[in-house]
């Protein structure tokens, strides 16, 4: 694997060249136009949810903030470290609401005590896992692939990708790790999409069989104590079924921007069947 090092101009690069930086910041990554698996989420409702999420910023949710300081606590513990802070206090007063302003004025991340217990007994259970140990190892974290399918942009940022083992990690808070619960948020966030569309994305950059040499893997934390880890890939069945509906979603894009037809639903009278 080639990790390119050099930074080809903010927003994107300058002349699109598929590849996997180490380079890239999580917002650079984000402002390059290309689709990603949060688009294809969007496209997976219709194209115009895709279009109007162009112009219209998504709105950061407070599950969102936690996870993201997870995995700088997790992936980035020295930059974690000197960019998150905790104010103690009642938000709504002067003197904290004048303390909170001064830290994220100097480039600090504020965080309440009991987001950053939460952060760091995740954390904590996450590291001392033996998984952890064993594939983490030696493996290249936040890096930025980029790749083209039929001639359209495509991106994806694993958290962790080793390339010893061919393997790509992501972690993912959740309310419950158990077998039965993290299926359930699998099947709801379209975790199956997110498996396959990192290994195809990934698997055409480096020229190998997305199926056969690349495996994926999710460690599922739960967000309260007792933090409780569990590790998990998912039934190659569940993966081919992801990238029919990446192709599926990529297929909406495709369409809609050659032809300029943003279109939401269907226009017909559909039938509804509440109990399938």
């Amino acid at each position: 694997m080639e990790i390119i090092h050099t930074k080809m101009g903010l927003g994107g690069l300058e002349a699109f060249t598929p590849g996997i930086y180490d380079c890239y910041s999580n917002e650079l990554y984000h402002a390059y136009a290309a689709v990603s698996k949060s688009d294809l989420d969007l496209l997976h409702r219709s194209a115009a949810h895709y279009r109007a999420s162009m112009t219209i910023p998504r709105e950061e949710t407070s599950e969102m903030r936690l996870g993201t300081a997870l995995h700088c606590s997790v992936l980035e513990p020295e930059r974690f470290t000197s960019t998150y802070i905790v104010v103690e206090g009642d938000r709504r007063t002067k003197a904290v609401k004048e303390i909170v302003k001064a830290a994220e004025e100097a480039g600090k991340i504020v965080m309440s005590p009991d987001d950053m217990d939460a952060v760091q007994g995740m954390t904590n259970s996450i590291m001392e896992s033996k998984n952890a140990v064993t594939l983490f190892q030696g493996a290249g974290a936040e890096l930025s692939a980029f790749a083209d399918f039929d001639g359209t942009p495509v991106k994806c940022r694993p958290d962790i990708f080793s390339e010893q083992l061919g393997l790509i990690i992501d972690l993912k808070t959740t309310i419950d790790a158990s077998p039965e619960g993290f299926a359930r948020a699998c099947r709801r966030f379209r975790y199956h999409v997110q498996d396959a569309w990192y290994r195809h994305v990934l698997g055409k950059v480096l020229g190998v069989d997305a199926d056969d040499d690349l495996s994926f893997v999710f460690c599922a934390v739960e967000k309260t104590p007792p933090y409780a880890v569990a590790w998990y890939t998912l039934d190659p069945k569940d993966g081919e079924l992801g990238w029919n509906e990446a192709l599926a979603d990529l297929h909406v894009y495709q369409t809609a921007n050659e032809t300029g037809m943003w279109s939401g639903y269907s226009p017909k009278i559909e039938t509804l069947s509440l109990f399938k």
